[in-house]
């Protein structure tokens, strides 16, 4: 955390505010993550937004100098820098709900699920549709001890469907970090346009959708009985199993 102190003229003296600014993911709280995505989706005002990170009246942030101001975003220019990534959820739990979020890292997703997930979240992209969101979300957010099972994904998306909207798109806007820190971990399988997170057309956001499953289509091969087995494997052992199989492939072209 860095602590802040502006000081501003009183009636008799000047007078102090201080505050105390995040320096990393780690550092924020759920309401000051809610904050940074309403303002990455343009509903925050900016003064708003430093205010519920720095913990300073908006009026008095209002009043400092362009100078002051770039200081002050300065400290916490972590949330805007390239390649921006974090590994867990920052909402770990859907308030008025019994939903809960995956464990850090995505650890006891399955691979099925993370299907899921990616096509209604690259759906959601291109629609922006609460449907697609809420889909998204109760793909990947359980209940306490519930395992995955894509045929309810309908019936927990109608239960997330009065969850407010700025809740709903900060987990959104959350899961895009952990997509980019997947790609950090294995960028052998990630580094394919196909799955490149970056905003494309919607025919682009479908063809990665489909590309995971051709994926899931060359595990399971001609071993169909066992398709279900295949889709319960752990999100990361599958995708270990995948780096090491391209790490072959490059090494038997070689």
């Amino acid at each position: 955390m860095i602590d802040i102190a502006i000081e501003y003229p009183g009636l008799f003296s000047r007078r102090t505010a201080k505050g105390r600014a995040p320096s990393s993911w780690a550092e924020l709280t759920q309401q000051q993550f809610i904050a940074i995505s309403r303002t990455v989706n343009g509903i925050e005002p900016d003064f708003r937004f430093l205010s519920a990170l720095t913990g300073i009246d908006q009026n008095l942030l209002k009043k400092l100098s362009p100078f002051d101001l770039f200081k002050l975003t300065e400290a916490i220019d972590f949330i805007g820098r390239a390649g921006n990534s974090y590994s867990e959820f920052l909402i770990s739990k859907i308030p008025g709900t019994d939903f809960i979020a995956p464990k850090p890292k995505l650890a006891g997703v399955i691979f099925g699920q993370f299907i899921y997930a990616e096509s209604y979240y690259n759906d959601w992209l291109s629609t922006k549709e609460d449907l697609t969101l809420n889909n998204f979300i109760a793909s990947l957010f359980l209940i306490q001890g519930e395992k995955f099972n894509n045929q309810s994904i309908a019936d927990n998306a109608l239960k997330i469907k009065s969850v407010k909207s700025d809740i709903r798109q900060a987990i959104a806007f959350n899961y895009g970090l952990i997509r980019i820190w997947l790609q950090k971990c294995y960028p052998l399988i990630f580094q394919d346009a196909t799955f490149k997170s970056t905003q494309q057309l919607p025919t682009t956001e479908r063809s990665r959708s489909s590309g995971w499953l051709k994926t899931f289509e060359s595990l399971v091969g001609d071993d169909l009985i066992n398709q279900d087995r295949y889709a319960e494997l752990s999100l990361h052992a599958v995708l270990r199993y995948l780096t090491n199989k391209y790490k072959e492939s490059i090494r038997n072209f070689v």
